[in-house]
């Protein structure tokens, strides 16, 4: 089988999901290429699988409609080949909403070009056809988001990992990682969190530390999260790029990862999070409570509303939890599985002719 995938694994370093699941592919005899420029008019294809289409939505509009065009113009050639197009429905709109109308015609024209798609739940599946009717005649599959472990560097124990920040040893420590957007709601986590500590200092002589690393989308995030902070030193800031080596620092020193998020669909860093055996604290969603179910409600915990009481009960809760190897449900998100299940996707396509 030949697959050409947009992307396949030049975003590795930014994001390994897609390498994760090509390489995998790789090792069962798959031929894998990379979307890239000019390539897909290079060869016969069996299997063109898209992901993150509505990305390029998130920037500027005429770069937008030029991606897309591309994009619409590579999928009718490769049709016209015998090639399938299948999308990956990792997001039902672009995060950013700048652009609404222009973007609901690309999706239209996008999906009208599709052989098949998949959804990392079975709820993502079914609210995808909710949301595109155009979708309810195309095959659709559930495949579920692969774990990271081995994906990043991950030697330290959680005393080494503070050490090397500098928190105590008995710290009640929060983190948040990823990218800092506007609808991933970071300040409001700061704001939450010394709320948090200061009904707390009465009766809890331990410190309290939250850990914030990641990149602002642009000078407005920085500010809105350094303005939260109002200084507190209960709260550090790494708002930059984290390189892949630096994750474990925070996700070994954490008790709690922290996903504030106003809305959620699916989420990677919450993979990430459990692939590090730390517990996360994310929006109740029926991708939430999806994971949960899958990996165990002492390591999923969901809110309907970001709280002190909420983030304190639930500090309270993991706070005795294993700090390796003890994340129920992961081994069914191993690599091989989800890269074989793929396969299988495209082979029922393929064959649906």
């Amino acid at each position: 089988m030949r697959v050409l995938a947009r992307p396949a694994f030049r975003n590795r370093p930014q994001n390994p999901y897609n390498a994760l699941i090509y390489s995998a592919m790789r090792e069962q005899g798959v031929q894998v290429s990379e979307y890239y420029g000019g390539r897909w008019l290079l060869g016969q294809q069996d299997v063109f699988h898209i992901h993150w289409p509505e990305s390029a939505f998130n920037h500027g509009l005429v770069g937008a409609w030029l991606t897309s065009r591309v994009l619409l113009t590579a999928m009718d050639r490769l049709r016209r080949q015998g090639t399938r197009c299948i999308w990956t429905a990792h997001n039902l709109a672009a995060h950013e909403r700048r652009f609404p109308k222009a973007e609901a015609r690309a999706w239209r024209a996008f999906h009208a070009r599709l052989d098949g798609f998949i959804s990392l739940t079975s709820y993502g599946l079914g609210a995808a056809r909710e949301r595109f009717p155009e979708l309810r005649e195309v095959p659709g599959f559930v495949v579920a988001h692969p774990h990271f472990r081995g994906a990043y560097p991950d030697v330290l124990t959680r005393a080494q990992a503070r050490s090397a920040l500098g928190i105590a040893p008995d710290a009640r420590v929060v983190a948040y990682l990823g990218r800092i957007l506007e609808y991933k709601n970071v300040p409001e986590l700061v704001r939450v969190f010394l709320q948090t500590v200061a009904g707390s200092a009465a009766s809890d002589a331990r410190p309290w530390q939250l850990l914030v690393a990641g990149q602002p989308r642009s000078p407005t995030q920085t500010a809105q999260v350094t303005a939260a902070c109002a200084g507190d030193p209960r709260v550090r800031l790494w708002l930059r790029h984290i390189a892949n080596e630096e994750l474990q620092l925070f996700l070994r020193a954490a008790d709690l990862v922290v996903l504030p998020y106003r809305e959620i669909f699916n989420s990677g860093t919450a993979l990430l999070a459990l692939s590090f055996d730390r517990p996360v604290l994310m929006p109740s969603s029926p991708t939430s409570l999806d994971l949960r179910e899958s990996c165990g409600d002492d390591w999923v915990h969901v809110y309907d509303s970001l709280s002190p009481e909420v983030l304190r009960a639930t500090l309270e809760a993991v706070e005795r939890l294993p700090e390796r190897n003890a994340v129920p449900g992961l081994r069914a998100r191993d690599p091989q599985l989800i890269a074989a299940q793929h396969v299988a996707a495209y082979r029922s396509v393929i064959e649906r002719g």
